[in-house]
């Protein structure tokens, strides 16, 4: 209890120092802000006789009929005003330490001086409990009088001070209930009420925000300074009601905006802490009900934050305030579903909780607009809350996929009335269903692999695969409307052209995919065969969106993306002939999907780099880079489906001899090519391979290869060295003389 006590001594001695640092900060930008305006006063005192010059100057030029130089003059001398507004006052930082922080040390310096003497005290018998209790109020009392003395020549000061004496008077109450039973916990309770009402009304004589807040702090730490340990929540949340709707007339009445951002926090962290302590398992319906009703009450009195808002009208204090608005519908919907599922009701009652958030949106959306007030980002805000928690009923209130078919229909709906007619409500509303459909799907997924396939159901005749597709066609038609309107979109709005309509192309294609994947893991049986086919229709679908989206996404400019799907083409064949290489039973039907796929990549490649090299030629640095990889990647094919056809003739046990032969076949590729299109990074890459071949023919294949193997072998790496050899000599010419630093022939200097 001695820690707890101490902490909030800490705990207010802080909050003094913040405000009287926040005060300071104030009174500091007031007296720049008067510095200002007697410079500018000064500034304009100057500018009078000028301008008249600038006059005489003119009757003189006319009088005369000469040139006009003299007209230019008065341009420097206009501008004069405005420099004051680029200087910064210079800190002073003695001003700074002799009223900031030395009254920030004092105070906190006589707090603890009197701690140490009332220990002492203590410790000597000097003085009995209620000496002690007196002590305190005395020393608290002494302060708020000084404070009241010193209010009209030392504003912040006193206010300081004040706090301060407030702030004794709360231990002091607390120590003598706690460790002198002085007094009742309801006498208790009276004096700490009774504080905070007095520090509120003289932070209304002062004038002082700084002093309501310190009283707003202290009225919620006066209920956990007398506690007694008991569950009394009734009393505890009735108080905090009783105590923000005072502090929320106290904002009215003073138009200080920080009263409701300070209830707004200190109210629902006092009601999750209740909560949190609270074992919600062993709760019945009947304090559940009563916690609803409180967190309710609690919603519609921070919903009240508008009317600050409409009277105070200060742009950084509106803003924080309507953060506060859009949390506390949020918080609410947290809490209010949480005590509503923990009550175990027969019927699901979640989405008129919903409804009712939505309900006083719309109301308070009315109520504005009744005013007359114009206030159109508050209209905006309401609008989309209301729009936002009717959506929600619907998914709270049903069960299963339907959820996701009603988002996605009404997806297409608000991009449709967006796209029409392009108001910011759409448009929100747009961006917030795009990402609750695809959320709702990825829990409809979840939901299938969790439970797996319905057994009433078969392949592509259920619930999943239909929602899918109609998820997907939802983000179709969605690109499709803004494809439409393209041209009269706005640049800086929240959706765009691009990239919006990209991603709803890609989220679509994904969404389609990711259909057909579920169905065949979830509907065939035999899993090795499911995993093959998955992975054949990667390739596929692969290969087909880039015939399909090279015109709308131009390979030259998607270059990098369009390497990315055929490496993950690539990944694809290499793990299917690693599932259909050790399985221990394949079917033929596997070998023929295997070289099926492999037929699928190769094709890819040879599209995908004749369009591109068409368009690009091979000069560019990137194109090189893009044979660079496209050399590499199909090398590593190469090798495994060398080992594919071993594997299907039984000679896994010549795979050492396999690799050799495949890389000097690749090496001569790579050569062949290089030569042919006079590209010297591809002859680079041929030499390096043939430097790997040869190195492990040294280290690995003369010592571990059977004699059969090393013949073979040897004798095939001999002959495409020969040719090669032959080749560079023969077209020697050609290579070197139109191929220097790097060069690249042209397409009329290419070999026929």
């Amino acid at each position: 209890m001695e820690t707890a006590l101490l902490f909030v001594i800490l705990l207010l001695i802080l909050i003094w120092i913040n405000l009287y640092k926040n005060l300071h900060k104030t009174q500091t930008k007031i007296d720049a802000l008067m510095k200002e305006v007697k410079m500018l006063k000064g500034g304009l005192d100057v500018k009078q006789p000028v301008s008249e010059a600038v006059v005489q100057a003119k009757t003189q030029v006319e009088e005369k009929t000469v040139t006009l130089p003299p007209v230019q003059k008065p341009s420097p001398v206009l501008a004069k005003p405005k420099k004051p507004k680029k200087e910064r006052t210079p800190i002073d930082y003695e001003k700074y330490i002799g009223e900031n922080l030395f009254g920030k040390i004092g105070i906190l310096i006589l707090v603890i001086g009197m701690g140490f003497f009332v220990k002492y005290a203590i410790d000597k018998n000097w003085i009995n409990e209620v000496l002690r209790t007196l002590l305190g109020f005395a020393v608290g009392g002494g302060l708020i009088t000084l404070s009241w003395v010193l209010r009209k020549k030392y504003h912040a000061f006193s206010s300081v001070l004040a706090g301060g004496g407030f702030a004794i008077f709360y231990v002091t109450v607390a120590v003598a209930y706690h460790y002198y039973a002085l007094f009742s916990q309801t006498g208790a309770f009276i004096l700490l009420v009774l504080f905070t009402v007095l520090m509120s009304g003289l932070a209304i004589w002062y004038d002082r925000r700084e002093l309501a807040l310190v009283a707003l702090v202290g009225g919620f730490v006066a209920p956990f300074l007398v506690s007694s340990g008991s569950d009394n929540y009734i009393t505890l949340f009735s108080y905090v009601v009783i105590l923000n709707m005072g502090m929320f007339a106290l904002s009215l009445y003073k138009k200080w905006g920080e009263l409701p951002i300070a209830c707004f926090l200190l109210t629902w962290l006092t009601f999750a802490l209740y909560i949190l302590k609270t074992d919600m398992l062993l709760v019945g319906n009947v304090k559940l009900i009563h916690l609803q009703i409180f967190a309710t009450l609690f919603y519609l009195i921070f919903q009240a934050s508008v009317a600050p808002i409409v009277r105070i009208n200060r742009q950084s204090i509106n803003q924080l305030l309507l953060a506060v608005i859009i949390l506390n519908n949020f918080i609410f919907l947290y809490y209010a579903l949480t005590l509503h599922w923990q009550m175990h009701y027969v019927s699901n009652y979640g989405g008129a909780i919903t409804l009712f958030i939505a309900l006083v949106n719309i109301a308070t959306f009315f109520w504005i607009r009744k005013r007359g007030e114009r206030f159109p980002f508050l209209l905006q805000t309401f609008l989309w809350l209301a729009l936002t928690f009717v959506s929600i009923t619907v998914p709270i209130q049903l069960e299963g996929s339907m959820i996701t078919i009603f988002w996605a229909s009404e997806l297409v709906l608000v991009m449709l009335l967006y796209t029409r007619f392009r108001q910011k409500v759409y448009e929100f509303f747009a961006l917030l269903l795009f990402a609750l459909t695809l959320i709702s799907y990825l829990l409809d997924i979840e939901n299938a692999l969790t439970w797996g396939a319905s057994p009433d159901k078969s392949m592509f005749i259920n619930g999943l695969f239909l929602t899918g597709l109609f998820t997907g066609g939802a983000c179709m038609i969605s690109a499709y409307l803004l494809d439409r309107v393209k041209e009269a979109l706005p640049e800086k709005g929240w959706i765009r052209f691009s990239p919006h309509n990209a991603i709803a192309v890609i989220t679509g294609t994904l969404v389609f995919y990711v259909a057909f994947i579920l169905e065949f893991y979830l509907y065939i049986g035999n899993k090795l065969f499911a995993q093959v086919l998955m992975r054949l229709f990667t390739t596929i679908v692969i290969f087909l969106l880039t015939w399909l989206y090279h015109s709308r996404f131009s390979i030259y400019s998607h270059i990098r993306g369009y390497m990315v799907l055929l490496g993950v083409s690539a990944l694809s064949f290499i793990s299917l002939s690693n599932l259909v290489n050790h399985a221990y039973d394949s079917d033929a039907i596997l070998r023929v999907f295997q070289w099926a796929a492999l037929l699928v990549v190769v094709a890819h490649g040879i599209y995908l780099a004749s369009i591109y090299y068409k368009q690009e030629g091979f000069g560019s640095k990137t194109a090189r880079r893009v044979a660079l990889y496209l050399s590499l990647l199909y090398t590593i094919i190469l090798v495994m489906t060398t080992y594919n056809l071993l594997s299907l003739l039984s000679l896994t046990d010549e795979a050492n001899a396999g690799l050799s032969i495949a890389l000097g076949i690749a090496g001569f590729i790579q050569m062949s090519l290089g030569m042919r299109l006079h590209l010297k990074t591809l002859r680079m890459i041929s030499l390096a391979t043939f430097g790997i071949v040869l190195l492990k023919l040294v280290v690995v294949d003369l010592w571990l290869m059977p004699t059969v193997g090393k013949i073979i072998v040897f004798i095939i790496l001999g002959i495409i060295l020969l040719v090669l050899s032959f080749l560079y000599q023969k077209l020697k010419a050609v290579l070197f003389d139109n191929d220097k630093d790097g060069a690249v022939a042209t397409k009329e200097e290419l070999p026929e």
